[in-house]
């Protein structure tokens, strides 16, 4: 009874701390996860470091605490009777199969209050009964919903009235279109779409989701544009993805709002940015939260060079950027700050299919870059000087991982001076599909491990 006590003192705890704060929920549920952790209220699994499972032990005692409020429905096809579940019960959970149907559901009681429903997730999609949907999910008082991976085309309109709703998982199912009534969820505070290959569009009137937090919709290729108005999700911490539009649809400026973005953000279909000025809104300087970044140019060969080069001049990050991803850059020659050495906690950085440019950026001087990967960049043909940096001396050196592919039309590699020291930490080297490259590599890699070269025929012999 005393863990029982001990386990209410620290929720009663996190309450009254929550309202003497001005922190996050999110920063304030991390502290209470890492407080939890050292108490070995949670412990890392042993399958998966990135995991984390609770103590048999402490399980029970969760357990025992939650009794009457919390129900997980087992295997009932198994023969494995379950016992009534309580009018009570307030979160729900089932061990999902691939067809859920509606005999599953039959212990459950019509008179509920609902906070939670949540399938636990299996590696196959599955199959829902129509009757969750229709029947058991409306109801007023849910919070948490998930409907993850299941084979689910639609939602109905009657969503509306889930008013209290704030974490809604629709991630890797089927679903085509959100209804527009999404959009009066007005507490909704956290909404997965990861994986949902068919959605197209988001609801017209997003921007009513004023207390929105997490908008996940990374792998959903299909949607063209943001909506209009997203600019008025102020308190949007995570957007996993935006979505450039065209002519009437969204712009990039519209990102100048959303001053509390963190984490990775990606921006694609940049070849839709005309406006200078409006690259310059998004004021991705200011996002001191960022640290991971990725810009994307869906076409390349018709636009205008000049332009391109202006707009990503305009999309500098903030210096505690850590992963920074080019992709379909149509300049001849990238800004001053992608070769600034003023990143430093630059760690990882890919240039991908920036067909016009004629030499890569000065990135030898970045302190602490460990990975870099330059892919498709057609008309380089040399690297020498310049891409190590300021005086060609110690460039380079936190690079564990450089790897070059299908770069055409590269010749020669000239390395630094001998006692230059670059490259000390490196230990994978890895070059293809690059025919014209010939002459020196770098002579000296202490600490190389792996060294591939494939479909490089003029390379000499020594290094084949």
């Amino acid at each position: 009874f005393e863990k029982q006590e001990l386990v209410l003192l620290w929720m009663a705890e996190g309450l009254v701390q929550e309202t003497k704060t001005t922190k996050s929920m999110e920063e304030i549920g991390r502290e209470y996860f890492r407080y939890l952790l050292v108490r070995s209220f949670f412990q890392r699994s042993s399958n998966n470091e990135s995991l984390f499972v609770m103590h048999d032990l402490i399980s029970d005692i969760a357990q025992l605490v939650a009794r009457g409020l919390c129900y997980r429905l087992e295997d009932t096809v198994g023969g494995n009777k379950q016992s009534e579940i309580s009018t009570k019960v307030r979160h729900f959970s089932y061990i999902r199969f691939v067809f859920d149907e509606i005999k599953k559901f039959e212990v459950f009681p019509k008179d509920r209050h609902l906070r939670t429903f949540l399938p636990l997730p299996i590696e196959k999609r599955g199959y829902l009964t129509n009757y969750v949907l229709s029947c058991l999910l409306p109801q007023r008082y849910l919070r948490v919903l998930s409907l993850s991976g299941y084979e689910i085309f639609e939602l109905p309109n009657s969503i509306s009235d889930l008013k209290h709703l704030r974490y809604l998982n629709l991630s890797n199912t089927s679903i085509r279109r959100l209804p527009e009534s999404t959009s009066s969820l007005y507490n909704l505070q956290t909404l997965i779409l990861k994986g949902c290959s068919h959605l197209t569009t988001l609801p017209k009137k997003f921007g009513n989701l004023v207390n929105l937090r997490h908008l996940d919709i990374s792998n959903v290729n299909s949607i063209k544009e943001m909506p209009v108005g997203i600019e008025e999700l102020k308190s949007l911490q995570t957007l996993s993805n935006f979505v450039v539009g065209k002519d009437t649809g969204s712009k990039i400026g519209d990102l100048m709002n959303l001053e509390f973005l963190q984490g990775r953000l990606c921006i694609s279909n940049l070849e839709n940015v005309l406006d200078v000025e409006n690259a310059r809104k998004a004021n991705l300087n200011g996002k001191k939260s960022l640290d991971a970044l990725v810009m994307k140019w869906e076409v390349d060969d018709l636009l205008d060079g000049t332009i391109v080069e202006d707009v990503l001049n305009m999309l500098k990050p903030h210096r505690t950027m850590k992963t920074l991803f080019i992709e379909g850059y149509a300049g001849v020659k990238f800004p001053m700050w992608v070769r600034d050495p003023s990143f430093p906690n630059m760690v990882e950085l890919r240039v991908d299919r920036c067909g016009k440019c004629v030499s890569l950026p000065a990135i030898g001087q970045l302190p602490f870059l460990k990975y870099l990967v330059i892919t498709r960049m057609a008309k380089v043909q040399r690297l020498g000087p310049k891409f190590y940096g300021k005086g060609c001396l110690k460039s380079f050196q936190s690079l564990e991982t450089l790897r070059f592919e299908d770069m055409q039309e590269w010749q020669d590699w000239i390395p630094c001076k001998v006692d230059s020291e670059e490259f000390p930490c490196l230990r994978e080297l890895s070059i293809s599909r690059c025919p014209k490259l010939q002459g020196k590599l770098p002579p000296h890699l202490p600490l190389l491990e792996k060294f591939s070269i494939h479909n490089c025929e003029h390379i000499p012999d020594m290094y084949n």
